[in-house]
């Protein structure tokens, strides 16, 4: 049965598109006492859902192992079935974009577990070509492998969240009223609140912290 959240939603204010945002209309102390009005279960998998994927919240320290068992632990949820869409949605991206770093670094097709979901056994054999024989689904591969190529950060993470923001904007479109529209916004707060962090005095600084994390093997999930 799905849960409604009229006067849950009613409470949202409307969020600017990341890349055009000035400013949060909301802090995040409102937004988590807007999310203490979700029933337990849905609450406990946006919680497990957003520790995956928010960009915020991913130490360097994390391990390719950890990440996979935390994902694990959302699947093993059986979480909201638009909410597992969003979730498979980032980590394909991820997944891609861990392979196009490898292969730039002069590395050989992976093997064993390196990333999730189904497009990985398709990677490993189409190693060599461009976009892994991907291109029709992913059509941002090419853009993608022009930013990794020139080392520009910023312009990579856009791409990646401007995917992830029209995602949620088509969920969110098909389930007014519905736990998706919420948990939709409360992850396009987090790429807004992520996006305005770099207008900051330490703009600079983030940046060289954005290109380690694209250019590095740390991190193998972390795209």
């Amino acid at each position: 049965m799905r849960r409604r959240y009229y006067q849950l939603v009613a409470s949202l204010p409307a969020l600017p598109d990341f890349r055009r945002a000035r400013l949060l209309p909301l802090s995040r102390l409102r937004l988590e006492e807007r999310l203490s009005l979700l029933h337990a279960d849905d609450w406990k998998d946006l919680t497990r859902a957003q520790s995956l994927l928010s960009w915020h919240r991913q130490p360097v320290s994390r391990t390719t192992g950890e990440f996979l068992a935390m994902y694990d632990e959302v699947v093993a949820r059986n979480v909201n079935p638009e909410l597992m869409n969003m979730v498979e949605f980032r980590m394909n991206a991820r997944t891609v974009m861990v392979a196009l770093r490898q292969r730039r670094q002069g590395k050989a097709a992976p093997s064993g577990r390196w990333g999730t979901g189904s497009y990985t056994r398709i990677i490993e054999s189409r190693w060599a070509e461009p976009e892994f024989g991907l291109g029709a689904v992913f059509a941002w591969i090419p853009e993608a492998q022009s930013f990794l190529e020139q080392g520009d950060a910023m312009e990579l993470e856009k791409l990646l969240m401007g995917q992830t923001w029209k995602k949620l904007s088509e969920i969110s479109d098909a389930h007014p009223f519905g736990f998706e529209q919420v948990f939709a916004f409360a992850y396009k707060w987090d790429i807004v609140h992520r996006w305005l962090s770099y207008d900051s005095e330490k703009a600079r600084d983030r940046f060289e912290e954005l290109i380690s994390e694209v250019t590095s093997d740390h991190q193998n999930l972390f795209a």
